[in-house]
């Protein structure tokens, strides 16, 4: 087992042994996988040198991007494990652990505050590039949808039949195959497709007679079938069932109206993100103490049950500083208080809540 100071706490002590070393459950801890991230980049720096030397130019910017991806990757786990790594080991968790020790009664709650603090430690920024992507998105499918709609029922004014697909949603059904997943379901949703729409199946559907070479239109024979007062005509479940569906489809709204309705959902739609991350990014400012400190809270209280008691916010504060680790971010109690305040912890003075 790695070796820890003294005032660690022995729960602590195994599960940060385990995420770097790995365990029966995950033979590859953060310490395998950063070799192996480590093994990868070094392979793509052989390949580089070796094409340079042998002029293979076209290979090089493929081999330079999969390079940086490979950076990235490797660096991101650096990160991990070194934080990991701190939580045993920097000097300012004696503090954190004897304020805990005073309210932890179990080694779940050990786990589950070291992984919290651990997990919380994540690039926010690229979750607020998301959400600013989807709401200027969302206003630009607004907009195609009404401007497709609009185009739709002016080709319709003119008079002039066009194609199924510009009005019925069946139509569109039955000339869409589903292709997604590689074509994983493309042969069940064919399959089913008839049944969704209420058509005939294709063999009961009867041949088309040629028409007469005098051009004109084949006759169609109508059967009428008399009944008795009161007698019942025998249909075939399945066909009174195609009936009824096709029935309803006949009443579903044009396709023009679905993009209507889409424009309005697009309009009205405020893109968020829940549980930690939501939580971290709820304020508009960009700052990496309150949204590590949100997060923090949001796994501890929602996904762990903890309460932030004065004890708990203290701790927070002192895991926050090893955590983010950078000289020009110093994380008080006061700093939890106020980033947690909706979060049930204590209220931050002169807050105005009574």
């Amino acid at each position: 087992m790695m070796d820890f100071p003294a005032y660690v706490p022995a729960a602590v002590r195994a599960h940060i042994t385990t995420f770097i070393e790995g365990d029966s459950w995950e033979a590859m801890g953060w310490q395998e996988s950063l070799a192996s991230a480590e093994r990868q980049l070094a392979e793509i720096d052989g390949k580089i040198e070796s094409c340079i030397r042998w002029g293979k130019d076209d290979y090089l910017p493929g081999l330079r991007n999969g390079r940086a991806e490979a950076v990235a990757h490797r660096d991101r786990l650096a990160g991990d494990a070194d934080c990991l790594q701190r939580l045993g080991h920097d000097a300012r968790m004696r503090d954190a652990f004897a304020l805990l020790t005073r309210e932890f009664t179990d080694d779940k709650q050990w786990r589950n505050f070291i992984y919290a603090a651990w997990a919380a430690r994540v690039d926010f920024a690229k979750y607020r590039d998301r959400l600013k992507r989807a709401a200027e998105l969302k206003g630009d499918i607004a907009d195609a949808a009404e401007t497709l709609a609009k185009l739709i029922r002016q080709f319709s004014e003119t008079g002039i039949n066009g194609p199924g697909e510009f009005y019925s949603i069946p139509d569109l059904l039955r000339q869409t195959d589903n292709h997604e997943m590689q074509g994983h379901n493309l042969a069940m949703w064919r399959s089913m497709r008839q049944h969704v729409l209420g058509d005939l199946p294709r063999k009961d559907i009867p041949e088309a007679k040629p028409a007469e070479e005098s051009g004109e239109p084949p006759t169609v024979e109508i059967v009428r079938v008399f009944l008795v007062p009161e007698e019942k005509a025998e249909i075939d479940p399945k066909e009174e069932a195609r009936n009824m569906l096709r029935y309803s489809w006949g009443t579903a709204p044009d396709f023009s109206a679905l993009l209507g309705t889409m424009a309005n959902a697009a309009r009205s739609f405020k893109p968020s993100v829940s549980g930690m991350i939501g939580a971290a990014i709820e304020s508009r400012q960009r700052s990496a103490k309150t949204e590590y400190l949100r997060a923090f809270g949001n796994l501890l209280t929602d996904v762990h049950g903890f309460a932030l008691t004065t004890p708990i916010m203290q701790a927070m504060a002192f895991v926050a500083n090893v955590v983010i680790n950078t000289p020009d971010v110093d994380v008080t109690h006061d700093d939890v208080r106020k980033a947690l305040a909706k979060l049930g912890g204590e209220r931050p003075e002169n807050s105005g809540e009574k």
